[in-house]
């Protein structure tokens, strides 16, 4: 029952996500095409993204302590416990966001002068900070419902956002209102969603009969708001770094875009970390530390089976997606793209590794991974950025997530046994390379006579192709692969994944 919850909850969450990144990306696109945003837009609106960012830091964790509590109380069959976690997490990070907007609006004049020269974006500062505000609480309420395993309803919430905001955002930047109503959009959309969360989370948990104390939840979730200080460094100082140091928004714009585009990739890996999280917490907390290992096996199997080919095939086609989706104004940024491809492997490997010690409770060894990740990272893109630009950006995230990576590897061994799939690894990454010579046979081909878009539909059939040709070629998957897929889809998808069996499958 649990590995059936776990595949169907990941499979709504899947595609939900799905939605929700296609209509990220249709956002983008409509955007950068059409010109309703300039580079140079685009570069002002990754700077207020980085702005919002810090204001995710005011809820100091907690979103996160809910689901492990939580999650734990429910698996002992102790509601009282987890309802009293959850009021008592709900209070304080609606007052910890309210203290944000605050300290974020006084700065407001500060924080535009500093990266714009004047206090112009002033407005456009408060107006993130009262989207981001929203966004805590969304992330709260998800966050119960994450610990309560409605992985559906917690999609739902996202999906419910996205769809909402990117719509109006776009529908006001092409009327003339360029970065502002996008962040209006935003704002409306978080409205939404918020309100989807609420109605989702109302009546599930019990009614509280004590209070519970805050010092040991703080005690738990401070170390990962250290490390959500950390991470913000990792994922926002390049950008910041490459703005500071150029002044060049138009460049930060292309770079921010190549970043963004990333998070296509996130609907292959995401949904198994929301899912695994509370089973692993459950598992470690019946004193089950085999079954937690298991667990690290199997998520590492599906990774390596689908982020794997998917980031060598955008590592290689980059040029072409670029054209595609953004137009040629863009391509400059490819290089940046591919680099970031191939570091998306090991940041979701890293990704389920840096989850389970979360779960387990070993939260300062996440702080310890991500602190001297952040120190690294920064000593790096001080040096690179100055002599290569958006390309030095980018060698640095992949530099830093291997390191990210070694050390996290390093620090679960002393937990629990670290058994990811090593077949699945060296197979999927073969029959990946596979497909990378006829790539650019198609590349030299096809790109003076064809257009962009057939030259990108063209590449992706291939390499699809390809890539299962080599796992049959290797005997890479077998029977239990299967099994997991017919938990994961509807029923009516059954007959396809029986014929897709005797086809890929060989004794």
């Amino acid at each position: 029952m649990e590995a059936n919850n776990v595949a169907k909850g990941t499979f709504q969450i899947t595609s939900m996500n799905a939605i929700q990144y296609i209509v990220m990306a249709l956002f983008y696109v409509v955007v950068a095409k059409t010109n309703a945003l300039t580079p140079a837009d685009l570069g002002l609106l990754s700077v207020l993204s980085f702005i919002a960012s810090t204001l995710v830091l005011s809820t100091l964790a907690l979103p996160t302590a809910l689901t492990k509590f939580a999650s734990e109380y429910m698996g002992k069959n102790q509601s009282q416990k987890a309802a009293s976690v959850q009021r008592t997490l709900t209070r304080t990070v609606v007052m910890l966001s309210l203290a944000g907007l605050m300290v974020a609006t006084i700065l407001s004049a500060p924080l535009s002068q500093y990266f714009w020269g004047a206090t112009e974006n002033v407005p456009l500062i408060i107006l993130i900070s009262i989207s981001a505000f929203l966004m805590n609480l969304i992330t709260l309420y998800r966050s119960g419902l994450r610990a309560l395993q409605l992985f559906g309803k917690m999609a739902q919430v996202t999906l419910i956002y996205i769809l909402i905001s990117r719509i109006i955002a776009a529908i006001l930047a092409l009327l003339g209102f360029g970065v502002s109503g996008v962040i209006i959009g935003y704002i409306i959309g978080s409205i939404a969603g918020l309100t989807a969360a609420i109605t989702f989370v109302r009546g599930k948990f019990a009614k509280p009969n004590n209070r519970t104390p805050i010092k040991p939840l703080l005690k738990f979730s401070f170390p990962l708001f250290l490390s959500s200080l950390a991470l913000l460094i990792l994922s926002q100082a390049d950008i910041i770094i490459l703005a500071s140091a150029t002044s060049n928004y138009a460049l930060v714009g292309i770079y921010s875009v190549a970043v963004r585009s990333l998070l296509a990739l996130s609907v292959i890996w995401q949904p198994i970390m929301i899912t695994i999280f509370p089973i692993i917490s459950s598992r470690f907390g019946l004193q089950n530390p085999k079954g937690v290992s298991n667990a690290l096996k199997i998520a590492s199997r599906y990774l390596s089976y689908t982020i794997i080919p998917s980031c060598v095939l955008l590592a290689t086609v980059a040029p072409t997606a670029l054209n595609v989706f953004y137009g040629p104004n863009y391509v400059s940024g490819a290089t940046a793209l591919a680099i970031l491809a191939i570091s998306i492997i090991l940041a979701a490997l890293l990704t389920l590794l840096t989850t389970t010690l979360t779960a387990i409770g070993e939260t300062k060894q996440v702080l310890k991974i991500n602190l001297i990740s952040a120190l690294v990272a920064v000593t790096l893109l001080m040096s690179l950025v100055s002599m290569f630009d958006v390309v030095g950006a980018a060698v640095t995230r992949l530099a830093v997530r291997a390191l990210s990576l070694t050390l996290a590897v390093h620090m679960l061994r002393k937990h629990v046994s670290v058994q990811l799939d090593r077949e699945a690894l060296w197979k999927s990454v073969i029959a990946s390379i596979m497909s990378v010579p006829f790539l650019f046979v198609l590349e030299s081909v096809m790109t003076e006579r064809f257009p962009a878009f057939q030259v990108l539909a063209a590449e992706i059939l291939v390499a699809g192709v390809v890539y299962l040709a080599s796992l049959y070629a290797l005997k890479a998957l077998n029977g239990q692969d299967f099994e997991l897929l017919r938990q994961y889809f509807p029923k009516p998808f059954s007959k396809l994944i029986d014929g897709l069996q005797k086809i890929m499958t060989r004794k």
